[in-house]
């Protein structure tokens, strides 16, 4: 802090470049692009989800593309980038997601010098430097993409409120069709932005421009008339996924994707969207009641700011004291001390210098304010119909959306801006000191696990991958002799076929295929992989009997269950009635990613007791 103070007072320097939160917002942005690179080149192959899409995209075919998860733009994207650059090629391909990635600061900076004239220190803090963003923003799925359009969306609607004309309602009817044809979910949130736009209209009596925003809903939604059918009843392929909705689930999903790098995080988010909506109050409050604006408290002063922070941290020591409780009251005297010293003075001084007006609440911090509690109110009622288990990565949308709605709605004043600064500066102190041991991380092992069974397996030998869903990857990248197939046996394993899974979880006897090749396969004196989550067998154990057919009592529809008791007949199989069971490959030196970090064992021989079994590592 005090490096950017004296950085700030060499004469040399441009004058935007003598500003601390200028400082501050381009030191976050190279920390973001370093993040970004530094991810593109340790995350490894590409995991299960991504191969999916890729190999849709390169069947070039639409109807094969709808298949995926999301609407077509992703998929198509990818289909145009393949075109110059090899299907095979994991580098090549992969910077498409970065890019994307790298969009999404670049969007930020460019609305928030359009809306404030000022550098968006507070949504880089937040949402440049989260690692959920650049993890799974930067993955080859649509989320990346959908987070940016609706930040491209919302940076239009900003710029139709300041201009309402026609040309600025084609820009973001648009924006708002890509940003719904990238994410399913994505409605919801244009729908809110189209909800912050009318309180505009509403509050400024604008009825021509609140028709324009009504031909942006409406054009915006009629695209999606194509993918009626699967919004409106899930394929009946997916319903092994649909688990209902669980709010307990929802809540600690959305702490995954707010708290990293620190759990504290997730109370800076909250703060602020408090804070963004008592200033969309503060607007109806002086519109109604004639007060200026300028006389409310949180265009002065950030005692606000203070209190709530401090209520924050004492909280949080309540609630969970050993972890790092003093984040958030350290936060809280770094605001006293911004707010009362020198350097709210050093602010003040600057912008008197500069000329630069001092912007209280207006039109933005009302549409910030509405937009946000309309998208979290919409989203959570796309979740409740989805009907699905929620994942951190899915709330990427929402999470640019209220940074974007944090930029438009605090006023810039020199308290304010001070009390950001000091916010930003903290944040951003927490995310390069844990940058390394978070980005860090493979999506997936199954690239060098193939690529040793490939190196290894004879031409005559059987390979087994469990669970199924783990087959798309392997499928990428095993290039060996050796026949292969997933637990259940499936005919496709270039996307997710839950229809085919499905029909194996009512088949009665589904492993016993398996198990005769198995058989075969070691009484003909070869061998048989094993990739899976797998630990030795104990010889003699019972195989375990076939699950009841679906729906189970406690999980319904899910495969999960099948897939543990399926692997484990396998395996029991195997520890009865082969001669050597091996661990022949764990992941032990790298940082993967728990979802799909698989092992590898070799079972040989035959025998038709367990007797003389050996098993080891």
């Amino acid at each position: 802090m005090f490096i950017l103070a004296a950085m700030a007072n060499i004469p040399q320097f441009p004058k935007f470049l003598r500003r601390p939160d200028w400082l501050l917002a381009l030191a976050l942005t190279a920390v973001a692009l370093w993040m970004h690179i530094y991810l593109l080149l340790h995350a490894g192959g590409f995991w299960r989800d991504e191969v999916n899409l890729i190999n849709l995209s390169n069947t070039h075919s639409f109807a094969e593309m709808e298949k995926d998860s999301f609407p077509i733009l992703m998929p198509l994207l990818v289909s145009l980038w393949s075109t110059p650059v090899p299907a095979g090629n994991d580098f090549g391909i992969r910077i498409l997601g970065t890019l994307i990635g790298l969009g999404i600061p670049a969007v930020l900076w460019l609305a928030a010098w359009r809306f404030r004239r000022s550098p968006p220190v507070l949504g880089l803090a937040l949402l440049a430097l989260n690692f959920t963003l650049i993890m799974y923003g930067d993955s080859l799925r649509a989320y990346g993409l959908g987070t940016l359009m609706i930040v491209l969306a919302a940076f239009a609607a900003g710029l139709f409120l300041k201009k309402p004309t026609w040309r600025q309602t084609v820009i973001l009817a648009v924006l708002a069709t890509l940003s719904v044809q990238a994410l399913y979910q994505n409605a919801a949130f244009v729908a809110a932005i189209c909800f912050g736009a009318w309180a505009v209209c509403l509050r400024g009596k604008n009825w021509s421009a609140a028709a324009k925003i009504l031909v942006v809903a409406i054009v915006s939604a009629a695209s999606l008339l194509p993918y009626f059918k699967q919004i409106s009843t899930l394929p009946n392929a997916a319903v092994s996924l649909r688990s209902g909705f669980d709010p307990m689930l929802v809540c600690i999903n959305l702490d995954k994707a707010l708290g990293l790098p620190l759990e504290q995080y997730i109370w800076i988010w909250a703060f602020f969207a408090l804070v963004t909506v008592v200033c969309a109050i503060g607007v109806f409050f002086c519109r109604w009641k004639k007060i200026p604006v300028e006389s409310l408290p949180v265009t002065q002063r950030t005692a606000l700011a203070v209190a709530l922070a401090s209520a924050f941290g004492v909280s949080w020591f309540i609630v969970s004291p050993e972890t790092r409780w003093y984040f958030l009251p350290a936060i809280a005297l770094v605001i006293v001390y911004l707010d009362s010293g020198r350097w709210l003075k050093f602010f003040q001084s600057i912008a008197a210098a500069d000329g630069e007006p001092q912007p209280g609440l207006d039109n933005f911090s009302l549409f910030g304010g509405v937009t946000l509690l309309t998208a979290l109110a919409a989203f959570g009622g796309f979740l409740w119909y989805a009907a699905m288990p929620t994942e951190p990565w899915y709330f990427l949308p929402l999470m640019a959306l209220g940074a974007v709605c944090f930029e438009m709605a605090i006023p810039r004043a020199p308290h304010n801006r001070a009390g950001i600064f000091g916010f930003a500066f903290t944040i951003a102190l927490g995310a390069v000191y844990f940058a390394g041991s978070n980005l860090d991380q493979r999506f997936t092992n199954l690239d060098l696990v193939a690529r040793q069974v490939s190196a290894q397996a004879a031409p005559d030998d059987l390979v087994i991958v469990s669970p199924w869903y783990c087959g798309i990857t392997f499928g990428r990248y095993y290039q060996g002799p050796a026949p292969w197939d997933t637990l259940p046996p499936m005919k496709d394993h270039s996307s997710h076929r839950y229809d085919l899974v499905l029909q194996a979880m009512k088949t009665p006897d589904a492993m016993q295929p398996v198990l005769e090749k198995i058989s075969a396969t070691l009484q003909a004196g070869h061998r048989v992989w094993i990739v899976a989550e797998i630990e030795p067998p104990k010889p003699g154990d019972p195989v375990p009997d076939n699950p009841l057919p679906p729906p189970l009592k406690h999980s319904g529809w899910s495969d999960r269950p099948y897939d543990i008791v399926w692997e484990k007949q396998v395996t029991q199989y195997l520890g009865n009635h082969c001669t050597s069971f091996k661990m022949v490959y764990a992941t032990t030196n790298l940082n993967v990613n728990a979802s799909e970090c698989l092992k590898l064992a070799v079972a040989d021989g035959w025998q038709n007791s367990t007797k003389g079994v050996t098993t080891g590592h």
